[in-house]
């Protein structure tokens, strides 16, 4: 062999070993939490999804329920952090369900943004999703929703206990030992009605969690002259579900229990506190009047018991709506009225009215509602009840011999 030969096989051979170089395997890039590009889910809100490296700045995450058969909403938080601005791919999948909430993003100041729908491609029938993303330097966290894991939850429940003078109470815990805190402001005398106002029984409907706040920051302003609230005890725990909320759940507790499937049954801390708690204070004389619980789903609606199931308040729902569609300032419909009973559904609504023959209503808001919509319907909202409440004065005297 010529010298020149020799040397042209020797430099072909370097070349080889330099691609082969260059081309590193996904288990040698190492674990989705190491490295220059990292993903990590180790905060509350996000669940421990399994996470594959599939390349320097690529990952994939399979979005899987807590147990099944469940409600699909496939749920999915993460951050990500980058040495340097870096385009990061990530592939989430769905298994046997599909997408559901558009990706949001928070790049650490505490502002989030929805990513535009050419950030996020859709294979497989939608049971696979892939986000594109510019990350870096720094960290971004992205979720289906805005964020708001148990100790956010705690921080605003304090603040609001102290702005508008309610008291804090642990009337339970969860399977996990998370407090089950209800907030509470007494009437003005004795015997007075009792509303009941519930939140976060499933964990990732976060426009029901916006709508609870602006619901509950419009009720309870310092209005001037009589306050139409003191003729009413309050009772309003606001984050039924802390275990599934820290752990990133779909829809579940601990227990593997829909807690909106257990009223009656009754087999979780969660729902027992809070029926524990009622019967207390039926037992001292107040009388159950009227139960909201907020959730979300795929349109804004309220779910309502029929007008003619011979509850006191007589017509609540049909009175409230109507004051509600008349002052509402913006464009368009309001809620969806959706009224139904379902006594063989043991949901918060149904049971309320079985037990206390008074109304119970689901308080629904879209997923993909504008969150000024959703502000602009909570607040709105508050306002009809405050002028119902303004009025029940006046019937009850009315209606008296």
């Amino acid at each position: 062999m010529s010298s020149r030969s020799h040397l042209f096989i020797m430099a072909l051979l370097g070349a080889v070993m330099t691609l082969t170089a260059c081309t590193t395997s996904p288990s040698e890039l190492g674990g989705c939490a190491r490295g220059d590009v990292r993903l990590t889910q180790d905060f509350s809100g996000s669940p421990a999804y399994d996470c594959t490296r599939t390349g320097p700045a690529a990952f994939e995450l399979t979005v899987r329920p807590e147990s099944t058969p469940i409600n699909p909403s496939p749920w999915f938080a993460f951050d990500l952090e980058a040495e340097r601005e870096t385009a990061v791919s990530i592939q989430l999948d769905y298994g046997e369900y599909e997408h559901r909430y558009r990706p949001e993003i928070d790049r650490g100041n505490g502002i989030w943004e929805a990513l535009p729908d050419t950030a996020v491609r859709l294979e497989a029938g939608d049971s696979v999703a892939v986000i594109r993303v510019d990350v870096g330097p720094g960290g971004a966290r992205i979720a289906g929703q805005e964020v708001f894991g148990v100790e956010d939850r705690a921080r605003w429940r304090t603040d609001f206990a102290e702005r508008h003078g309610l008291s804090r109470q642990m009337i339970g815990q969860s399977i996990e030992g998370r407090a089950i805190e209800a907030l509470s402001r007494p009437a003005t005398r004795q015997g007075a009605p009792l509303i009941v106002i519930l939140g976060g029984q499933h964990p990732p409907e976060v426009t029901g969690v916006l709508g609870l706040r602006a619901f509950l920051e419009t009720l309870f302003e310092t209005p001037s002259g009589e306050n139409p609230l003191d003729h009413y005890e309050w009772l309003i725990v606001p984050d039924l579900n802390p275990d599934g909320v820290h752990h990133g759940h779909w829809r579940q507790n601990l227990g593997r229990m829909d807690l909106n499937r257990d009223w009656g049954p009754f087999t979780q801390p969660e729902t027992a506190a809070v029926r524990a708690e009622l019967e207390a204070r039926v037992s001292e004389g107040q009388t159950p009047f009227l139960m909201l619980d907020f959730h979300s789903t795929h349109r804004d609606v309220l779910y309502t018991p029929p007008d003619d199931l011979g509850l006191s308040p007589e017509n609540f729902a049909a009175d409230w709506i109507a004051i509600l569609d008349h002052i509402w300032p913006g464009e368009g419909d309001v809620f969806e009225r959706g009224p139904g009973h379902n006594p063989d559904l043991p949901t918060s609504k149904t049971w309320f009215a079985t037990r206390y023959g008074a109304p119970g209503i689901t308080v629904e808001f879209g997923d993909e509602t504008d969150r000024d919509r959703v502000t602009m319907l909570a607040q709105t909202a508050a306002r009809a009840l405050r002028i119902y409440m303004e009025r029940a004065p006046a019937r009850n005297a009315a209606a008296e011999p």
